[in-house]
């Protein structure tokens, strides 16, 4: 197969991969590219005719730079100032059902977008070690078979499954969350937005679960909570200060994060936007992701 065509055919396959294993749009982008380098590398070598199973060769490279690049990257996350949150994923805001498809800004246009790929789960993937996150997403998202994810990670079939079983009960019971976007919590994704930028804050507490948990991602390169703020009433008070504060707001809207709606924050004095990603549980804000960490947006096209 001539490289153009496999890169066309599988770049999409391996960046859903490599994204969900890394959180990180712009490492998981050069990941693939190094994958088919190794794959140009082959061909040049006249060893490509060697490769049985192309799609399967290429999930194989690409899942093991992953890992070799999460093992690299402990120490750094190990030291990280505040809560480490993936790189989200944007498209434009239309409303369910219009808004489910992946066509959109990029990256989006090359991955599909849907429960094992929510910014909620992939905090709940942070969790796992790279060996484990690797099992549960072959598994889970693309439905690979156990001996071909064993062959993969150099581990044993059964290994794999009981991983993969143990992995799926934990995360099942850990969260109740609702992972796929819907009318309901776009409709409060709305009264967010509304309650938020009016000030009305007995309306947005009304919205907030008794123990909703708000993360903020500055890396230490811009001003942001370094520790999880917990319970509704300090969250209504850490997003008060922020409305009094103002600090140059130029524009609030609604935007998908990672397929599920959130809002994009422009301010006139900051170069990058911040990015807040709500995830829901009985009707209620459960849990919000802010997003300030100018270099995780670096992606992200804010106009």
């Amino acid at each position: 197969m001539e490289l153009d065509v496999a890169y066309s055919m599988y770049r999409p396959l391996l960046f859903s991969i490599a994204y969900r294993m890394l959180g990180s749009v712009t490492n998981a982008e050069d990941l693939v590219q190094d994958t088919f380098v190794t794959l140009q590398q082959k061909a040049m070598d006249e060893e490509e005719e060697n490769i049985r199973d192309l799609k399967a060769y290429l999930c194989k490279i690409v899942t093991n730079r992953c890992l070799d690049y999460l093992k690299s990257a402990k120490a750094k996350r190990e030291v990280y100032i505040g809560p480490w949150l993936p790189e989200p994923l944007l498209q434009e805001y239309t409303m369910t059902p219009a808004s489910t498809g992946a066509e959109g800004m990029d990256p989006l246009h090359t991955i599909e977008l849907e429960d094992t790929v929510s910014y909620a789960f992939l905090v709940i993937l942070e969790r796992l070690t790279p060996v484990e996150r690797a099992v549960f997403i072959l598994r889970e998202a693309f439905v690979f078979e156990y001996d071909v994810i064993a062959d993969f990670l150099d581990k044993k079939e059964s290994a794999c499954r009981k991983m993969f079983s143990r992995l799926k009960r934990k995360i099942e019971n850990e969260s109740e969350m609702e992972w796929v976007a819907n009318v309901k919590s776009e409709q409060l994704a709305l009264r967010f937005l509304h309650a938020a930028t009016t000030g009305e804050m007995e309306d947005l507490l009304q919205l907030l679960s008794e123990d909703v948990t708000l993360y903020s991602d500055g890396g230490g390169k811009i001003t942001a909570a370094v520790k999880p703020i917990i319970s509704n009433q300090r969250v209504l008070a850490f997003i008060e200060g922020l409305i009094a504060k103002g600090d140059g707001l130029e524009s609030v809207r609604i935007v998908k994060v990672n397929g599920q709606p959130g809002l994009l924050i422009k301010v006139s004095i900051e170069a990058s936007p911040t990015i807040v990603s709500l995830a829901f549980k009985n009707g209620r804000v459960q849990e919000i992701y802010v997003m300030r960490n100018p270099d995780k947006l670096r992606h992200v096209k804010s106009d």
